[in-house]
């Protein structure tokens, strides 16, 4: 948590140097996304594959608001099992975007997740929980419109089941900017 803060505290604090520069107005990401989710409860954690998506608004060139959202489907499960996580947040986003093609960033986001479950001869069931995220990633500029988000990478916290989970989350993909 400690990084987190210092982190944001470096990008705030270099940031008035690019004032002057040009920013995308809006942006959508789409890519793969993979979770590593930890039931807790002395459970065995479980892999999650699927695909992310965010649409956030720059405000400036340095601060935007963002809605992330993405869904996956838990693997290694036993046959005739299945599971499906889906997470919906919103928050801040921080971006130093420097005079080079790499743009580094940071947010902290809060919502939801909701997990849905079935097995053969024991039926479905779902529940929903809070979530927040919090850590950063890069995109690395190849056209004005276009970016590739080399990673994102964020601790996702949930608590469903009154147990706690401490997942992590891992994404990658395509940015489409737009109003630069």
């Amino acid at each position: 948590m400690r990084k987190l803060f210092i982190l944001v505290g470096l990008i705030l604090l270099v940031a008035g140097s690019a004032a002057a520069q040009d920013y995308p107005k809006a942006e959508i990401f789409g890519g793969y996304q993979f979770i590593r989710f930890n039931p807790g409860g002395g459970a065995t954690g479980s892999n999650c594959q699927g695909g992310a998506g965010s649409v956030a608004g720059n405000l400036n060139h340095w601060f935007g608001v963002v809605g992330d959202f993405g869904a996956c489907k838990v693997t290694g499960l036993p046959s005739g099992s299945s599971a499906h996580l889906v997470n919906y947040l919103f928050g801040p986003k921080l971006t130093y975007r420097s005079h080079g093609r790499l743009s580094p960033f940071a947010q902290v986001l809060f919502g939801g997740e909701r997990i849905s479950a079935s097995a053969t001869g024991f039926g479905s069931t779902s529940d929903s929980s809070f979530a927040m995220a919090f850590g950063g990633g890069a995109d690395y500029e190849m056209t004005n419109h276009v970016a590739i988000r080399l990673i994102q990478a964020e601790y996702l916290y949930t608590k469903f089941g009154g147990t706690h989970q401490n997942n992590g989350r891992i994404s990658a993909g395509i940015v489409y900017r737009w109003g630069k």
